[in-house]
């Protein structure tokens, strides 16, 4: 057996083959923690007026249908309400809820 041991140490190291890296690793570039939170900050408002524009954009959707079908309205793109999240019914479709 051990023969066996010393014939698999010696390819071992005939090869090359040992437990530590040859180089040690590339340090990446970090971002300061301040750019990175103001990033964060940034997508998540975008993140909230996505998700803002898109409840108003469904709810409009559903009272156009449900309290003023007979107007005709077209409805703007999911876009419009992204960039500016309110409601863009009529103001007379609005008054009919009540």
């Amino acid at each position: 057996m051990r023969p066996m041991i010393l014939f698999l140490f010696m390819i071992s190291a005939a090869h090359g083959y040992s437990d530590a890296p040859d180089a040690p690793p590339e340090e990446q570039e970090q971002s300061e923690p301040s750019d990175t939170a103001d990033r964060c900050k940034g997508k998540a408002k975008g993140l909230k007026n996505d998700m803002a524009g898109l409840e108003f954009f469904l709810q409009d959707k559903s009272d156009h249908k449900a309290f003023c079908p007979y107007e005709k309205w077209e409805q703007p793109a999911l876009e419009t309400y992204k960039k500016e999240p309110k409601s863009y019914l009529p103001k007379n479709c609005k008054a009919e809820k009540i």
